[in-house]
């Protein structure tokens, strides 16, 4: 292999989580034959300029790759269209990326993983992306793959290719009628419970987390992102310092294990959905009888006009 993926980190503030983020990936396998591409978003709030210049601060000191290219944004973008006007540049340059967020720990192996997955499945029409974190679930002690593929998506640190990513409805056209659609809301619960409700959210406030939207385009489309069975990725974001989530008072992400192996493992190009894990997905994701009541309700509204749209 020595057609090496860009990997993408965008950020603003957070310069203890970047910085590790920055330094657990130079310490990867292949990072010093890997572009780094870094885009610096311009504070909003002035709580962000503290953490803004020490990150600023750091950038020049950034090593270990064969290449660092730092954009310095003059202006706010906010953390959505910082990350998809970046991806856009690097597209416009490259046919595959890594992206991370930027409060990412990786394994040393994260490159060599992502980018044996790009190379094994760039030609299955099915897999939309290869990821390298994996969700706190158990693993049936009887499944013998390194990986499995689930009609899912985590931004925690993936691959994907220029072509496949092109191909997403980022104005989500067809959302509304999809979600009236009594037959594609249970196939929908039938994979992740919570999914219908954010789907609701992009079109009460118009606000399009990228990861929802892809795995609408990943069901709509039949489509697939391969994960490992073992997390390459360990996020320490979940403290409140992010824009997407709250804090939350488990340690089960901040701890999670991940993987200290060889990267002699087999990626298997034939691989199916298993039943099993995507049971187990299924009840990792459920949500409460509340909340189920509240989505048919919103539905309902949202079938006789009631509900408000953002567009």
């Amino acid at each position: 292999m020595n057609n090496y993926a860009p990997v993408l980190i965008p950020t603003l503030n957070r310069h203890v989580h970047f910085k590790r983020c920055v330094e657990s990936l130079s310490a990867c396998t292949y990072a010093n034959e890997t572009d780094l591409f870094i885009f610096l978003d311009y504070p909003l709030k002035d709580n962000h300029w503290e953490g803004y210049e020490l990150t600023k601060a750091y950038l020049p000191s950034i090593k270990g790759f064969k290449t660092v290219n730092i954009t310095e944004r003059e202006k706010n973008y906010g953390a959505v269209d910082n990350s998809f006007k970046s991806m856009k540049y690097v597209f416009e340059r490259y046919d595959k990326i890594i992206f991370s967020e930027d409060d990412n720990l990786f394994s040393s192996d994260f490159l060599s993983f992502i980018n044996k997955g790009l190379d094994i499945y760039k030609d299955r029409e099915d897999i939309f992306s290869i990821n390298g974190y994996n969700y706190p679930i158990v693993i049936p002690e009887n499944y013998q793959n390194d990986i499995y593929i689930w009609c899912g998506f985590s931004a925690w640190g993936c691959g994907t290719w220029k072509k496949k990513w092109e191909k997403v409805d980022w104005h989500y056209s067809g959302l509304k009628a999809f979600l009236e659609n009594k037959q594609n809301l249970k196939k929908l619960n039938g994979i992740r419970e919570n999914f219908a409700p954010k789907l609701q959210r992009i079109i009460k406030t118009g606000y399009v987390p990228g990861d929802t939207l892809i795995c609408y385009h990943q069901f709509i489309n039949n489509m697939f992102s391969v994960f490992p069975v073992i997390s390459r990725v360990r996020n320490t974001g979940l403290d409140g310092s992010g824009v997407h989530c709250d804090a939350i008072k488990s340690d089960i992400y901040e701890k999670q294990k991940i993987y200290t192996g060889s990267d002699s493992y087999n990626l298997p190009h034939d691989i199916k959905p298993n039943k099993e894990i995507n049971r187990i997905l299924k009840k990792h994701f459920s949500i409460s009888l509340k909340s189920k009541v509240k989505t048919a309700v919103k539905l309902l509204l949202m079938k006789t006009g009631f509900y408000h749209f953002s567009k």
